[in-house]
């Protein structure tokens, strides 16, 4: 009898041991969220994350049309947070906020993808380059909070398109991130 619960202790303190190095080991998994669209509150949970942010904020956009979401952005502004924003420079719309934030002393840039072959337009006699996308949907808030998905930063995206978005609580993926952003970021021109 005696050892048999020798035996028992030891098991549950090998698993308990076991659970406590997966739990906060490279494996350990991150408190994250997910939201679908549309109307699965992806929208609202930028926006509460954005007005969470406390030290900075960096996001690489496809395309940002959402009022609500630049809103956000001009209050942690106005807080004080450092605020970097890159949007996809092939064809920004009328309705993108990216001209709106940079009046209001926002850090906006652009980025394309590569360069595409170049050819001979049939209407000049001229090059014209084309690129790629900048196709990035991610954003870190603070060194510590990664919001990345298929979720487009515009009013479409909230009312009838079919996205996901995802808010993971990770520093390390955040820093894995912001090399990405990085790299983005010194590929930027300005409009």
């Amino acid at each position: 009898m005696k050892v048999f619960c020798l035996f028992r202790k030891t098991a549950l303190l090998v698993a308990f041991i076991g659970f406590f190095i997966c739990s906060s080991g490279p494996l350990a998994a991150a408190p994250t969220e997910v939201y679908f669209s549309p109307q699965g509150g992806a929208e609202a949970a930028l926006e509460e994350l954005l007005d969470g942010a406390r030290q900075d904020i960096r996001a690489a956009l496809y395309f940002f049309t959402s009022r609500p979401l630049a809103a956000a952005i001009l209050r942690a502004h106005k807080r004080g947070v450092h605020i970097q924003v890159v949007i996809d420079g092939n064809n920004e719309s009328d309705y993108s906020k990216g001209f709106y934030l940079r009046r209001r002393g926002i850090d906006v840039r652009y980025a394309r993808g590569l360069p595409k072959k170049v050819r001979k337009s049939k209407k000049s006699k001229y090059r014209k380059k084309s690129y790629g996308l900048m196709h990035h949907k991610f954003m870190i808030v603070d060194d510590k909070f990664v919001a990345t998905g298929s979720y487009n930063w515009t009013a479409s995206a909230e009312k009838w398109n079919r996205e996901n978005l995802l808010i993971i609580n990770s520093s390390s993926l955040a820093r894995k991130y912001s090399v990405e952003f990085k790299d983005l970021w010194e590929s930027t021109f300005i409009k």
